[in-house]
């Protein structure tokens, strides 16, 4: 995933990216809540960490700025406040989970996962992205103008990617979101899909839809060329 983290402590800001980056996301860091949510309100991130207690702009003041400015994209808050009553303000802003200080590195990368997976479909018959629409209940793939047949699994890959285009999905969420595989990932299976839905769609493109990227995984472009 692609993570904005917002953390004014330089030392915990450089393990937390040096932890997601292990952990196969893609973090940027910045320190002042003002720039956070410029950062946050102007590019496109999967996740924000964000921390309480910042300059210029603390952590709630940018979570309701972004929520009142329609920027939905998942938040976890870190603060050093563990009073009920900050956290039910944290939560109620908009916030998507809350982490006190001080904290378990593998605590917060499971709360990270748990919070990139928690996505609720809207409710559409269907899904378009760049030349592509994909009509759920028929199971039906248009390209343009071309109709493409499409397996049930590869039908439910395509849907995972075309739900959150942009965001880099890895291997294992893949697997996890389309076979249900819990604790086993056979990410061979994953690449073998990708690849058979690629000869489909991206067979005579310049720029394919779908995307390998380095390290992290498949993303589906947001727009055509």
């Amino acid at each position: 995933m692609r993570i904005l983290v917002v953390e004014d402590e330089v030392k915990l800001a450089g393990h937390l990216r040096r932890a997601l980056e292990q952990d196969g996301h893609d973090p940027h860091l910045v320190y002042d809540g003002k720039v956070a949510l410029c950062e946050a309100a102007g590019r496109s991130y999967d996740l924000v960490i964000l921390d309480v207690e910042l300059p210029r702009m603390n952590g709630f003041e940018v979570l309701k700025q972004l929520r009142d400015g329609g920027v939905q994209t998942r938040v976890l808050m870190l603060t050093a406040r563990a009073e009920v009553a900050d956290k039910i303000t944290g939560l109620t802003s908009g916030a998507d989970d809350y982490l006190t200080k001080p904290f378990s590195m593998k605590e917060l990368l499971a709360r990270v996962n748990a919070v990139g997976r928690r996505f609720t479909a809207p409710a559409t018959a269907e899904l378009c992205a760049g030349a592509l629409r994909l009509k759920l209940e028929e199971r039906e793939l248009w390209h343009g103008e071309r109709r493409i047949e499409l397996s049930e699994r590869e039908c439910a890959l395509l849907k995972v990617l075309m739900r959150e285009p942009g965001r880099v999905f890895s291997r294992a969420e893949l697997s996890e979101r389309v076979w249900q595989r819990e604790h086993e990932y056979d990410t061979r299976l994953v690449d073998v899909y990708i690849g058979r839905l690629r000869e489909k769609i991206d067979a005579d493109a310049q720029e394919p839809m779908i995307q390998t990227v380095r390290h992290l995984g498949y993303t589906l472009r947001e727009t055509s060329p």
